[in-house]
């Protein structure tokens, strides 16, 4: 069986062990939250509480250190929280976190009646993307962030052209995320709680791009869900059960993203072993492109299955 994720073996490569560069002076800054690369980032050098030296990180590297005596450092950004060590308290990585701006509420008529959750990016007609499986394969992981419950009535995704009808159910799955190793935060399977299973629905030949798929649940205020497409069966025109060739299965397809909710397992490509857990895709591409080569990867690359959940406020 081919790979599923085509970032897959670069990925693997580079699997659960990150470089050391203890006893450096060289230190990584990254997002809290996606593991990005932060290039320009502020930072001042202090000695018994007095100012030595302040600089700015480099773009497309690590930062490191002028060879003078300090005792503490402190970061800062634009939009980031700052941050202060004493020296010996410096990990070879720093984590800023992005601030949180609390907005008065606006009121300007009435609220749209349909809300949608998820991105919508440009589709990527030309990559592989994600075959459905008989299991919880890959999903988003989706949060109601608005002060109220909200009905969810569709499952707004996109397929490639469909070759045999293909029999699928949405489920939402309450899990637990493992952020034990922040750039490999990953969901096991074993802690996945299905709270919701749609009726079974089927696609059928020939159809493509935007598929709408009923659903009813109701999601509350800070609720987060994991939405997964899991394959059902691949069927005939008898309605009876076939098992088509990999390359004729039915794929999911991606879009550009700008998000870190994207899990997946993953498939050695040599051994076509698959991991046990569904790890954070775009987190684990973004901490190794800012671990290894100290930039962003490009955008085709941070990239998730195109999936909306459109629904409106009770």
């Amino acid at each position: 069986m081919k790979p599923l994720f085509s970032i897959v073996l670069f990925c693997l490569l580079l699997f659960l062990a990150p470089v050391t560069r203890a006893q450096s002076l060289h230190f990584l800054l990254l997002d809290e939250e996606t593991s990005e690369f932060l290039p320009e980032v502020n930072f001042h050098l202090f000695h018994q509480k007095k100012k030595v030296f302040e600089g700015i990180s480099p773009e497309k590297e690590a930062l490191t250190l002028p060879q003078i005596p300090f005792d503490s450092i402190a970061f800062s950004k634009f939009n980031f929280e700052p941050k202060g060590y004493a020296r010996e308290q410096l990990a070879d990585v720093i984590y800023l976190k992005k601030k949180i701006y609390e907005l008065e509420e606006v009121v300007v008529g009435s609220l749209p009646e349909k809300i949608t959750l998820g991105e919508h990016n440009r589709i990527l007609p030309n990559s592989r993307g994600m075959y459905l499986q008989k299991q919880l394969f890959f999903g988003l992981l989706l949060t109601n962030e608005h002060p109220f419950d909200l009905a969810l009535e569709q499952v707004q995704w996109y397929v490639k052209k469909v070759v045999h009808p293909t029999k699928y159910r949405i489920l939402f799955y309450k899990v637990i995320v493992n952020r034990e190793i922040i750039q490999r935060t990953n969901i096991s399977p074993l802690q996945a709680i299905p709270v919701y299973i749609s009726p079974v629905q089927t696609l059928d030949p020939k159809q493509k791009n935007k598929i709408n798929t009923p659903i009813d649940y109701t999601l509350t205020p800070g609720e987060e869900i994991l939405v997964s497409i899991e394959l059902v069966d691949y069927v005939d025109a008898n309605q009876t059960v076939v098992y088509p060739p990999f390359e004729e299965q039915t794929l999911v397809k991606f879009q550009c993203s700008n998000e870190t909710n994207f899990y997946t397992k993953y498939r050695d490509a040599v051994t076509e072993k698959e991991t046990e857990e569904l790890y954070n895709a775009n987190l684990w591409i973004n901490y190794d492109f800012a671990f290894y080569f100290y930039k962003k990867p490009s955008k085709s690359l941070i990239r998730t299955p195109a999936v909306n959940l459109i629904g409106q406020k009770l």
